[in-house]
C-alpha cells in the first residue's frame, strides 16, 4: 500500500461514520465468535448481523483472523481501561485494582466467555494459530499492561516487587483462584454482585499485603 493510499485510510476510520461502522463490525463480530467460535463463523454471517456487505469488512479487517483479534483486544480494553497512567495521580492503588479485579470476574465469569473458551480449546488442537491470536491479543497483552503499571509503582517506591510480571500473575491467581478452572469443565458457579466486590477486595487487599513496603 502506497502512502497515499494509507492516508486516504487513515481519513476513513477518522470519519464518525466509519467509526460507526467498524465499532458495528466488531460487535457482530463478538456475538458470532463468542456463540459459535472461530470455525464456525463466517465473514458473511457477521455481515449479516452488522448490516453491511462482505466486501467492507474485507476493506477493514483484512481476514477473518484480523477481525477476531480486533475482537479480543476490545474485550481486553473493557477489562483493562484503568490500566493508565492518569488514574495513579486521581485514585488509589488499592482503588485501581478493585476495579480491575471486579472486572476479571465479571468477564471471566461471564456464560458466553466459558462456552467460547470451550470452543477455542478444541479448535486449537486443528489450528495452533488460533490460540496464538487469543492469547497475544488477550491474555499476554492484559498481563503485559499490568505488569507495566506494576513497574510504575515500584519506580516510585509504592510496591516491592522483585518481578512485577510475576506480581501480575500473582494478581489473577488470587482474584480467580481456580474457578476458571471449574467453569470451563461444566461447574456452575454463580457469584452475585456483592459475592464478587467481597471476592475482590480480599484478593486484593492479600496481595498488596505481599507487596507493600
Amino acid at each position: 500500500m502506497t502512502n497515499t493510499e494509507d492516508n486516504i485510510v487513515l481519513e476513513r476510520v477518522d470519519r464518525p461514520s466509519s467509526q460507526r461502522k467498524i465499532a458495528k463490525i466488531i460487535a457482530a463480530a463478538r456475538t458470532e465468535f463468542f456463540a459459535n467460535g472461530f470455525s464456525a463463523s463466517s465473514i458473511e454471517a457477521i455481515a449479516a448481523r452488522a448490516e453491511v456487505s462482505k466486501v467492507t469488512v474485507y476493506s477493514w479487517f483484512k481476514t477473518k483472523e484480523n477481525l477476531f483479534g480486533e475482537v479480543v483486544k476490545a474485550e481486553r480494553a473493557r477489562m483493562t481501561q484503568k490500566f493508565v497512567d492518569d488514574s495513579l495521580e486521581s485514585e488509589s492503588l488499592r482503588d485501581i485494582l478493585l476495579h480491575v479485579a471486579e472486572n476479571l470476574l465479571n468477564f471471566l465469569m461471564l456464560e458466553e466467555k466459558v462456552r467460547f473458551d470451550r470452543i477455542l480449546a478444541a479448535e486449537v488442537n486443528r489450528d495452533p494459530k488460533i490460540g496464538k491470536y487469543f492469547l497475544d491479543n488477550g491474555p499476554r497483552a492484559s498481563m503485559a499492561n499490568l505488569t507495566e503499571l506494576l513497574q510504575k509503582l515500584v519506580d516510585k517506591g509504592e510496591i516491592e516487587s522483585s518481578d512485577p510480571k510475576f506480581s501480575a500473575e500473582m494478581f489473577h491467581g488470587l482474584v480467580m483462584g481456580n474457578m476458571d478452572v471449574f467453569l470451563r469443565y461444566g461447574e456452575k458457579i454463580k457469584l452475585t454482585t456483592p459475592e464478587k466486590r467481597e471476592r475482590a477486595k480480599r484478593a486484593v487487599d492479600a496481595w498488596i499485603r505481599i507487596h507493600q513496603k
